[in-house]
This record gives structure tokens, sequence and C-alpha cells, in this order.
């Protein structure tokens, strides 16, 4: 009991540590989402036919990427593999590199931002409002905070060692406690995304499904 006392004191000296970190991102992704959404309905409303393309496009993926069936143990690792990506894909993890990895973490919040705005609009558009409802938000409640959890671990991360490397370069001391701390938060918010990420995987395999009556 004292140690989950102990566990949940340390997170939340974490999340307020981050809060203007935090506070960035959540209302970064958020308006990435709304501006790709708007900018989703005045594209169809335009070009209606292009709704109808992007639902084909997405099918014809499934056939080259094998996704594995609801309710399955192989769906739930698969989605949850997929969203921890930055922790053990060569390719993802370049998000962690020093200094470089900030302009790819700019791209992937712009990107998974993007992907959420649009297919929660074509998938309204096409199957109704009540499809992206039932299909996103139970699983996207935990999903997107674990999102938000990431980028804030990783944006601690790049500050964290940028202001090392800086300081080395100039021929400073590097503090090494504050430098210690940052790594902490890090370490911290990364798990706590893990450990959403794992909820959420396990919401879309085996709750999402039956709410699309599949």
């Amino acid at each position: 009991m004292k140690v989950l006392v102990k566990a949940r004191e340390t997170f939340q000296q974490c999340l307020q540590r981050n809060r203007t970190i935090l506070k960035a991102t959540a209302l970064s992704f958020s308006l990435i989402v709304l501006l790709s959404g708007i900018m989703t309905i005045a594209f169809f409303s335009v070009a209606p036919w292009v709704s109808d393309w992007f639902w084909s496009v997405a099918e014809s993926e499934r056939r080259y990427v094998a996704i594995p069936p609801p309710f399955t143990e192989d769906l739930y690792f698969f989605i949850f593999l997929n969203n921890v990506g930055h922790f053990w894909d060569p390719v993802k993890m370049l998000v962690w590199i020093p200094l470089l990895g900030t302009f790819i973490l700019g791209l992937e919040l712009l990107l998974n931002g993007g992907i959420i705005g649009i297919v929660a609009v074509t998938a309204g558009i096409t199957h109704g409002p009540l499809y992206p409802i039932l299909g996103l938000i139970p699983h996207g409640i935990v999903e997107i905070p674990a999102f938000i959890f990431l980028f804030t671990a990783l944006i601690r991360w790049h500050v964290a060692t940028a202001e090392a490397v800086m300081k080395k370069i100039i021929g400073e001391k590097v503090d090494g406690i504050k430098l210690r701390g940052d790594l902490k938060d890090t370490v911290i918010l990364a798990v706590a995304s893990i450990a959403l990420f794992m909820i959420a995987a396990f919401i879309e395999t085996y709750m999402t499904p039956s709410l699309l009556g599949m």
C-alpha cells in the first residue's frame, strides 16, 4: 500500500514539474486534430468523391498489412506494439536521437493528430456520425493521453540532452542533479504512456468491435 501511495505521489510531482509541456502538447495535439477535421470536411464538401477514394485506399492497404481479427490476442499485441514502437522499433526510435529527434517528433505530432482528425471525419461521412463516436472515443479517451504522455517524455528528454550537450560544448559544468531529475521524469512519463497504451489496446481489441457490431 505504501508503495502505491509513494508511486502516486511521485507521478503527481512529475506531472506538476512538467505541466507546461503537458499543456502545450495537449493543446497542440487538440488543435491539429480539430484543424485536420475542419479541413477534411471542407475538402470533402468540394470533392465528395475523395471520401470513397480514401476508404478504397484504406481497404487495399489491408491486403498488404495482415491485421488480426477482432477479439483476439494477436490483435491486442498488434495494436499495443504499434503504439509503443518508439521503445523497440529501430525506425521509430530515431525520435530519441538528441537534437535530430526533435524534427521527427514534430512530424509525428502532426501525423498522429492529422490522421485522427481525417479518419474521424471520413468515418462519420461514410458510415454516419455514430460510427466514429463508437469506433474512436472509447479507446481514444485513454490512447490520446497516452500519446500526450509519450510526446511529453520525448520533449523532456530532448530538452535535457540539448542542455547537457550545449553546456559541454561551451565548457560549462553539467548540472548532474537536474539532468538526473529530467531523465527520471522522462522514464516516469514513458512508463505512464505504456500503461495507458495497454489499456487502450484492450478496449480497442475487445470492446470497440462489439460497439461497432463486428
